[in-house]
């Protein structure tokens, strides 16, 4: 596994073209839109979502500067990465399964 990367390098940049042709565009026309009907969503397309349907955010990697110990091989590292509910080193890692 190489190095980290930067954000930077995915971002794409916006070229002085590109940023004044976005400066020349003006603005369309503003137009009259029709409230949804009564007990009748805004947006038809979209179906709701209940806060209890979002499963929470998991963490998938940890590091700790002073190190911390691999619970598979027992060795000390500051990178360690979470399979079967614990956290091992990159050597330790199965990177074949979810």
């Amino acid at each position: 596994m190489g190095e980290d990367a930067s954000l930077d390098e995915f971002l794409g940049g916006e070229s002085s073209e590109q940023s004044e042709a976005t400066d020349a565009v003006e603005p369309a026309d503003e137009t009259e839109v029709e409230p949804a009907g009564e007990g009748e969503p805004a947006d038809a397309d979209e179906p709701e979502t209940d806060a209890t349907d979002v499963e929470p955010a998991r963490t998938t990697y940890a590091w700790n500067d002073e190190g911390a110990t691999c619970e598979a091989c027992g060795e000390t590292i500051e990178r360690r990465w979470q399979q079967e509910g614990g956290l091992v080193c990159i050597e330790c890692k199965d990177w074949e399964r979810a």
